[in-house]
């Protein structure tokens, strides 16, 4: 008997955009085997995976060698892409201006001196991410007059040059591969995914735990993380 996807998943899929930590993993942050799984699936289909994190781009590009994700890379949340060039030749295109970001902080951290970079700052080239713990809409009040965003991804905080996204990015990469936002499929789980969500075609939640990312979802997943891709990409593919 032939699979014939249901609503929303019957619509035409060329690309699946996918957040990591959180959606990919397991809430300890291993890389989930369900997970992995369904991005093989897809790959092995001719439906490009790519990666969408708030992560540093040699953390991301470590998971999409793992995976087999052959899509550009979206790394610190929108502020840059990496795709394979001419003659395969790796590239980056840094989107956001860190000026900004550094500046922001540096106000933040005379008003608040509680805050805290992460670890994975010392590698990051377009934001400025903080350790959780502070109060985010006390970070916000604060930098309200500088041109930046301030974002939770329940794993960090990031300061970013405002016009930047992780919606953005994508755009970017999927311009880069000639794929419309429309025939895309994206998965998230928390806050800073939005912006993905508005952009695509199709978007699917694999936690219920953040109301302003579901109700922008056109489907929320019964199971969480990676299992929640893998019950996603099974309603686009069937079941294996």
């Amino acid at each position: 008997m032939k699979f014939e996807p249901e609503p929303p998943f019957d619509r035409p899929i060329r690309a699946v955009v996918s957040d990591i930590d959180g959606t990919l993993t397991t809430p300890d942050r291993m890389l989930s085997v369900a997970g992995a799984t369904a991005v093989m699936r897809l790959e092995a289909v001719g439906i490009p995976v790519l990666l969408a994190s708030g992560n540093v781009m040699p953390s991301t590009r470590a998971y999409a060698l793992m995976l087999g994700a052959s899509g550009p890379l979206v790394a610190e949340n929108g502020g840059m892409v990496a795709y394979r060039g001419e003659g395969w030749r790796e590239t980056i295109d840094l989107l956001a201006d860190r000026g900004l970001a550094d500046e922001a902080y540096g106000h933040l951290k005379v008003q608040m001196p509680e805050v805290h970079p992460l670890l994975t700052q010392r590698w990051r080239e377009t934001e400025i991410a903080l350790e959780m713990g502070p109060d985010v809409s006390r970070i916000r009040e604060i930098l309200a007059d500088f041109p930046v965003r301030v974002e939770s991804s329940g794993y960090s905080i990031h300061i970013i040059d405002a016009k930047v996204t992780k919606g953005t990015g994508v755009k970017h990469a999927l311009d880069l591969i000639d794929i419309p936002p429309r025939e895309v499929m994206a998965l998230g789980d928390s806050e800073n995914d939005i912006s993905m969500f508005e952009m695509a075609g199709l978007s699917v939640a694999v936690s219920p735990k953040d109301e302003a990312l579901t109700s922008k979802a056109d489907y929320v997943c019964k199971w969480t993380d990676g299992d929640g891709v893998f019950e996603a990409v099974s309603k686009v593919l069937g079941p294996p």
